[in-house]
């Protein structure tokens, strides 16, 4: 079989965390071309020199919300992964954007389109956006959660509701792990009805691949995923909860947090 005659699947946010989790599970396999966009050609060639020269990827680099690269990434893909995002603590519209740039792409394929079958859009999202998940939690964790991370959440919101507007022009599975964690993969449970404390990078990567591929999730349209972990093994995700919280109350609530925050990170770097 020559690489045009394989399935394509569209790869959106490859450089990021989980991104970059999802890139590699794929590049172990070769029965797929991928379209990849990315800001960053230098960036994610850095990160995965080996795509130099292999002939079943393609590179679509630019601004999200270019909307003629986002249309010829997703062209002729079956699949398209979306792992876009930002940590949530400082008002983003990257979620907004890219989806709006999603959508018009297909409704502008669709219409060249003789016969339009819907791609599938494989979606990170969270699950403090399933209302089963969040009922699990004691109110006031919820409540400082959804306070720490609002503008994240925000622009979450709005995305979803661009992307699942229309499920004739697109059908979505929104992928909802909990806390994510630069951990040693665990194994990963996938579940609709219930989720643990956190899951690391890694094992986040090879369930969005195999919810992707597998067609047993073909007609879901979420699904939480969490690390293999007993109760109170999960317990060890705690101090990067409170990190995470207190970085999101201390963005919200501190005046200039912005400024300190990047200034912060300056100094990291040059002392790295």
């Amino acid at each position: 079989m020559s690489t045009r005659d394989l399935p394509v699947i569209a790869l959106l946010g490859s450089t990021g965390k989980t991104g970059q989790e999802v890139l590699r599970v794929l590049l172990r396999q070769d029965v797929y071309r991928l379209k990849i966009y990315a800001r960053s050609k230098d960036k994610l060639l850095k990160l995965f020199p080996q795509m130099k020269s292999n002939p079943r990827i393609q590179f679509y680099i630019g601004n999200v919300t270019d909307d003629q690269i986002i249309q010829e990434c997703l062209e002729g893909a079956q699949l398209i992964i979306s792992t876009l995002g930002g940590e949530g603590w400082f008002p983003d519209t990257i979620l907004r954007d890219s989806a709006f740039s999603i959508v018009t792409a297909l409704k502008v394929l669709r219409q060249r389109s003789k016969i339009w079958q819907p791609p599938r859009l494989i979606y990170l999202s969270s699950a403090t956006r399933n209302e089963r998940f969040a009922a699990a939690r004691p109110k006031l964790v919820h409540w400082m959660i959804e306070t720490a991370f609002c503008n994240g959440y925000e622009d979450l919101r709005i995305a979803e509701r661009m992307l699942l507007a229309d499920p004739s022009l697109v059908s979505v599975l929104r992928v909802q792990p909990t806390v994510l964690a630069e951990d040693k993969p665990t194994g990963y449970n996938l579940s609709t009805e219930a989720v643990s404390l956190g899951i690391s990078y890694e094992d986040l990567g090879a369930a969005f691949v195999e919810v992707a591929l597998e067609r047993k999730f073909d007609e879901l349209r979420e699904i939480g995923v969490s690390g293999k972990v007993e109760d109170l093994a999960a317990l060890r995700y705690a101090p990067l909860i409170f990190r995470s919280l207190f970085g999101g109350f201390f963005c919200r609530f501190v005046p200039g947090a912005k400024t300190i925050r990047s200034a912060f990170d300056k100094a990291l770097a040059w002392i790295a």
